[in-house]
């Protein structure tokens, strides 16, 4: 009952100190603007999901489903290749090997394409992406 009680006046403090900012707003905004300053202090950002979005550890394109990306182009140097791809709403994205993509990964790359590696149902599938030769 003790713990129960000091854990709610913990977590009423939590809020109070949570409270958005109060800041004059300038006069040539319709609507007001709330301010928050949100405390980490350990916890994990509410506004990042969950699933997904993981941009620690290269899985910044992780949500990408393979079938609506296009290869734009492909480069090179001395740490290997790289591959420009756009998505179904024009985002564009730098892949290198080893990427995680929806339900799969990216396996390789070469000058003239890029080979993912997608796993469904247990069976491994490779799905490549060509370069399109230019059109004059």
């Amino acid at each position: 009952m003790l713990c129960h009680l000091v854990s709610n006046i913990a977590f009423a403090i939590l809020l109070v100190n949570q409270a958005p900012e109060t800041t004059a707003t300038s006069t040539d905004t319709l609507f007001p603007v709330e301010k928050w300053d949100y405390k980490e202090s350990g916890r994990r950002d509410p506004f990042v999901p969950l699933l997904g979005w993981d941009l620690s550890e290269g899985g910044k394109a992780s949500h990408l489903s393979v079938e609506n990306l296009t290869l734009i182009g492909i480069l090179w140097g001395d740490k290997g290749y790289y591959a420009l791809v756009k998505d179904g709403v024009n985002n564009g994205y730098i892949l290198k090997r080893g990427d995680k993509v929806a339900g799969g990964k990216v396996k390789e790359i070469n000058r003239q394409s890029i080979i993912f590696e997608i796993v469904h149902a247990g069976v491994v599938t490779k799905y490549e992406l060509r370069l399109q030769p230019n059109e004059k």
